[in-house]
């Protein structure tokens, strides 16, 4: 069964879970029930073919890794009094004969889930808007997609090696002698010796699950434009196709059987995302590997995460600093000197505001809604933010439906703040929703992300957008 919702959703009656026609059922429910209520972290632990963006849960300390995919309340014998409620997460997830699919929830239906594939394109630089999505409702889509950037990011790690055992018979042993082996295959003596070698090898199941992927992907009508959308994607897989001279399509089962165990090799920490989305590929294509029936399987991204990469796109051209917390990079003084900092904080206090534009505004990414007000972390943090850098404009950046933008001007608010002064404004992204066409979605996308480049932020930030 293939069940519907948004991200967001503030829960839907179970039994009103959009589907393909048919209404959901208790063996729906208790599919679901095995993920349900329990954190990221721990689901992705167990389940090997599940994929989560940002992949590194808890790297920008915004408690991902401690969100549910969904919450499920109520009475499963009753499910008309069942609720499912999302969060930020948006993607698919499946598990037995149950698949999930959270569109955004600013999506016109679930096939113009516009602004998920708009903000992929942008954080991970590629073209989707130049594809026909020919895939079921989208879902193989999102995997397949994700394919070229964690290809690359792999591959600037290197080929992967690995060791192999190879059974070999000539003249220049290299191993040990496979004595029976010998005797079965050389006597009467020809000048060969059986024996066997281990060799580190580029030839390996990882490059071939790889390489299977690739060929799976080329099947597709759009899969060589996706393959070939630019020069570094072509020549990461020009490269998988050296590196794999045994390929043989038949041996696919076999390959995917060996990757079922997640890479651990030190070095090689990037092809572990990749393994696991070749193999979430495969898994939604239904090719029947090990005993999956009790594990989940897809790929999820977390809005807040998506929403926060996407402006990074659209800000920093126009001159904004965007810090980068785990990475140790871009960080702001928060002490006057090295003594007082030492001495105050063993960690060495930095501050890491989203956005910041040096003596003009600083901006706090937030992908929730902020019609019922802001948190007063959230107000607390960003006031801190203005003081240390002396800054008296600050805002916080979040998407919103267009119609609900240009109706309603609670969503366009600037205040003042006491003591030393400065203004803090929530600030309205409008997304449109309405469109017909993803053209249409684009022009509108990139006229407003041409406001917030071109906006002086010093003058009264609450013109921006028309406030």
């Amino acid at each position: 069964m293939n069940l519907y919702t948004t991200d967001n959703n503030c829960g839907v009656a179970f039994n009103k879970l959009e589907t393909d026609g048919k209404e959901p059922t208790k063996s729906d429910y208790d599919n679901l029930s095995k993920i349900a209520n329990t954190p990221i972290l721990e689901l992705v632990k167990n389940n090997p073919s599940l994929l989560v963006f940002p992949q590194i849960l808890g790297a920008h300390d915004d408690g991902i890794e401690e969100q549910e995919i969904f919450i499920l309340h109520g009475n499963p014998e009753q499910l008309e009094k069942t609720t499912l409620k999302t969060g930020n997460l948006m993607g698919f997830i499946g598990i037995g004969d149950t698949q999930l699919k959270i569109s955004s929830r600013f999506a016109k239906d679930d096939e113009h889930d516009f602004f998920l594939h708009y903000m992929l394109e942008k954080v991970f630089s590629i073209n989707l808007f130049d594809y026909k999505y020919t895939s079921e409702s989208g879902r193989l889509d999102l995997l397949m997609f994700s394919f070229p950037p964690l290809l690359k990011k792999a591959l600037s790690q290197g080929i992967f090696r690995q060791y192999q055992t190879f059974r070999r018979n000539d003249a220049n042993v290299k191993g040990v002698i496979d004595m029976r082996r010998h005797i079965k295959q050389n006597v009467p003596f020809c000048g060969k010796i059986a024996y066997n070698s281990r060799e580190r090898t580029f030839d390996n199941p990882v490059t071939e699950l790889i390489r299977h992927t690739i060929e799976s992907i080329k099947t597709k009508p759009f899969g060589k434009q996706l393959l070939s959308s630019d020069g570094e994607t072509k020549k990461c897989v020009q490269e998988i196709f050296e590196a794999t001279p045994n390929y043989d399509i038949h041996e696919r089962e076999k390959v995917i059987s060996q990757n079922l165990k997640p890479i651990t090799h030190p070095y090689y920490t990037a092809y572990k995302p990749l393994q696991k989305l070749c193999l979430a590929i495969f898994r939604h294509k239904k090719i029947g590997f090990g005993n999956a029936k009790n594990k989940a399987y897809g790929i999820l991204f977390d809005g807040a995460w998506l929403w926060e990469e996407y402006l990074a796109t659209v800000l920093v051209p126009a001159g904004f600093k965007h810090p980068r917390n785990k990475e140790n990079r871009g960080g702001i003084r928060m002490f006057a000197n090295d003594i007082d900092e030492n001495s105050f904080d063993k960690n060495y206090r930095r501050i890491y505001p989203d956005f910041y534009k040096p003596n003009e505004c600083i901006l706090d990414a937030k992908y929730k809604r902020l019609q019922n007000g802001v948190g007063r972390e959230d107000l607390y943090q960003i006031v801190t933010y203005m003081h240390t850098v002396k800054i008296d404009h600050g805002g916080f950046l979040y998407p919103i439906p267009q119609t609900d933008f240009e109706n309603d001007n609670d969503n366009k608010k600037t205040y003042k703040l006491a003591g030393y002064g400065g203004t803090i404004s929530t600030i309205g992204f409008p997304i449109p929703q309405a469109k017909s066409s993803r053209l249409e979605f684009l022009e509108s996308m990139k006229e407003t992300e041409g406001v917030l480049r071109s906006y002086e932020w010093n003058d009264a930030i609450s013109e921006l957008f028309g406030v």
